[in-house]
């Protein structure tokens, strides 16, 4: 994503770099742009979704670009992205909060729906070593009538 900081700091331009990277790495994500996305992972990377896998299928450890770029193919199978933002982006030497919003049509029943996020990134050499993606897994297992409202 960035170059580490300089021992003399440069602290505004590493910010404005991880700024700029977010926003393209969500944008691939977003657009289903596999290699674009995963160009932003070291090859060791992990990828976890943070969640019950009873309500939410997709939650669970992903390691390595080639089982990040399937979990992100697989999104792009079950979902249409409609829309999404990056509400804050929060650096602190080499981690990163990402707090999004993203909209999206489940494709198994029409359904749409807004839903917020944060993911927790720590990087290594200017690469993602670390994701893990927090969200609505229940408002999200509703959504697709995993879960019924009384």
């Amino acid at each position: 994503m960035v170059t580490p900081l300089s021992p003399t700091g440069e602290r505004k331009n590493q910010q404005r770099a991880i700024t700029e990277a977010v926003h393209a790495l969500y944008a691939a994500r977003i657009a289903g742009a596999v290699d674009d996305f995963v160009s932003y992972f070291a090859s060791d990377a992990r990828l976890t979704v943070v969640g019950n896998p009873a309500l939410s299928p997709g939650a669970g450890l992903r390691m390595g670009r080639d089982d990040i770029a399937r979990y992100l193919e697989h999104l792009h199978d079950q979902n249409e992205y409609l829309s999404h933002s990056i509400d804050d982006i929060v650096c602190e030497g080499d981690h990163v909060l990402v707090r999004w919003t993203v909209e999206v049509r489940l494709l198994d029943n029409g359904r749409t729906g807004s839903f917020e996020l944060l993911d927790h990134i720590r990087l290594r050499d200017g690469l993602i070593v670390e994701l893990t993606h927090f969200y609505d897994t229940g408002g999200l297992a509703i959504a697709h009538g995993r879960v019924k409202i009384a």
